[in-house]
C-alpha cells in the first residue's frame, strides 16, 4: 500500500516536473488528453512513473534534511534525473505529463498507469 502512495505522490511530482519543462505552446490540448491512450504509451509512462517514484524516494530525505542553499541544487539534480528517467523509456516529458494529468482526472487511465508502474517492479 505504501508503494501505491509513493506512486500517487510521484504522479504529483511528475506533473510539477512536466509543468517546469513544457513550454506553454507545447502543452497538449485538453481534448487531446481525453482521448484513449494507447497501451504502449501507458506502459512507457508507467515504467517512467516507477522510476520517478524511486527518484522521489532517493531525494526526499536528502532534500528534507538539506540546508536552504543545498535544497535548490538537490531539486535541480532530482529533476534532471527524472527527465532522463522519463526519456529513457521512449516517452517525452510532454507525453508523460499528458498521461499523468489525464490519470489524475480519469480513474480508468489512473488504474492502467498504476498497473503498468507496478509491473516494472
Amino acid at each position: 500500500m505504501r508503494y501505491l502512495v509513493t506512486l500517487a505522490t510521484a504522479i504529483t511530482l511528475g506533473l510539477a516536473l512536466a509543468a517546469a519543462f513544457a513550454a506553454p505552446e507545447q502543452r497538449p490540448a485538453p481534448q487531446a488528453e481525453a482521448q484513449t491512450i494507447p497501451d504502449s504509451t501507458i506502459s512507457k509512462a508507467g515504467a517512467a512513473l516507477h522510476d520517478v517514484a524511486g527518484l522521489q524516494r532517493k531525494y526526499q530525505d536528502k532534500i528534507d534534511s538539506a540546508s536552504p542553499e543545498q535544497k535548490q541544487g538537490l531539486s535541480e539534480q532530482a529533476n534532471a534525473e527524472a527527465v532522463q528517467a522519463i526519456q529513457s523509456h521512449g516517452i517525452s516529458v510532454l507525453e508523460y505529463s499528458g498521461v499523468v494529468r489525464t490519470a489524475q482526472n480519469n480513474p480508468r487511465i489512473k488504474q492502467r498507469l498504476l498497473e503498468a508502474a507496478n509491473k516494472t517492479q
